[in-house]
Parts: C-alpha cells; sequence; structure tokens
C-alpha cells in the first residue's frame, strides 16, 4: 500500500454481548473467516447487532468482566477500533478470548464512544456512510 492511501474505515457488527466486551478489554474478535490484508490497520466501528449470541451473556469470560449494564445497545455504533492483525488460532494463543477453530481478529486501540450512535449494520466489513462517520468523529 502506498505511503498516502490509509486503510479504509469499516464497520463490523458484532452480537451482544461480545460487542460490549470490546469496549471493556476484549482485544480479539473470533471471526470463521481471514480478514483481507488490505483491511490490516483500518479503523473499525464495532458495532452491536440487533440478535444477541446465543449462550453468551453465560460465558465465563463475560461473566468475569465488569458489571455488565442492565440494557446493552443493539443497532448502534459503541466504540471506534483499529485492526491491528488477523492470524488462525494456534494452541491456545490470544486467551482469554480466542476461540479455538477460529481466525483472531486483534483489536487494538479501542476507544469506546461516550454514547451508542443508532445505525444499521451488515454482514462481513460494510462501509460506513459519510454521515456516520461525521457523528463518529464529533463525539470522539
Amino acid at each position: 500500500m502506498p505511503e498516502t492511501q490509509l486503510p479504509p474505515v469499516r464497520g463490523l457488527t458484532v452480537k451482544q454481548p461480545w460487542a460490549w466486551a470490546i469496549t471493556t478489554g476484549k482485544n480479539v474478535e473470533n471471526r470463521s473467516w481471514k480478514v483481507p490484508e488490505k483491511y490490516i490497520g483500518a479503523t473499525l466501528l464495532v458495532h452491536a447487532g440487533l440478535q444477541p449470541a446465543p449462550g453468551a451473556f453465560q460465558d465465563e469470560r463475560i461473566l468475569a468482566l465488569p458489571a455488565m449494564p442492565e440494557v446493552l445497545a443493539a443497532g448502534a455504533v459503541l466504540a471506534v477500533a483499529r485492526l491491528a492483525g488477523c492470524h488462525r488460532e494456534e494452541d491456545g494463543c490470544c486467551a482469554p478470548w480466542g476461540d479455538a477453530d477460529a481466525f483472531h481478529w486483534q483489536l487494538e486501540d479501542v476507544r469506546p464512544l461516550p454514547e451508542p450512535l443508532q445505525y444499521t449494520g451488515a454482514l462481513s466489513l460494510w462501509t460506513p456512510s459519510p454521515a456516520l462517520l461525521q457523528k463518529v468523529q464529533a463525539v470522539r
């Protein structure tokens, strides 16, 4: 990538409570697919999906985090992060957040937004609208 070309900003929809966990220290997002190399270094908008992850609210890693809010945002951008890398799980790496048989998307510089920004996410990596990017900049 030429030095003048910055990685794109993309949105990543994550089911709750995993999206909330990213705002409180979860630094790995588990996916079944490898992120394309061109997105390494990209800014990600961490978006909470509308549907919760089945069984995740009883996951020991979630229960070990600070007290969860009574109501978790859904259908909203919660944080901004940098996608620092992606690798296949190997020998229990990325504990405690990395799952076996998954690609580990490494997140760095996670900055929760002061308030969730309602927005419709999508599957895979999605392109945020210019209006959403302006709102994110305004509240950061």
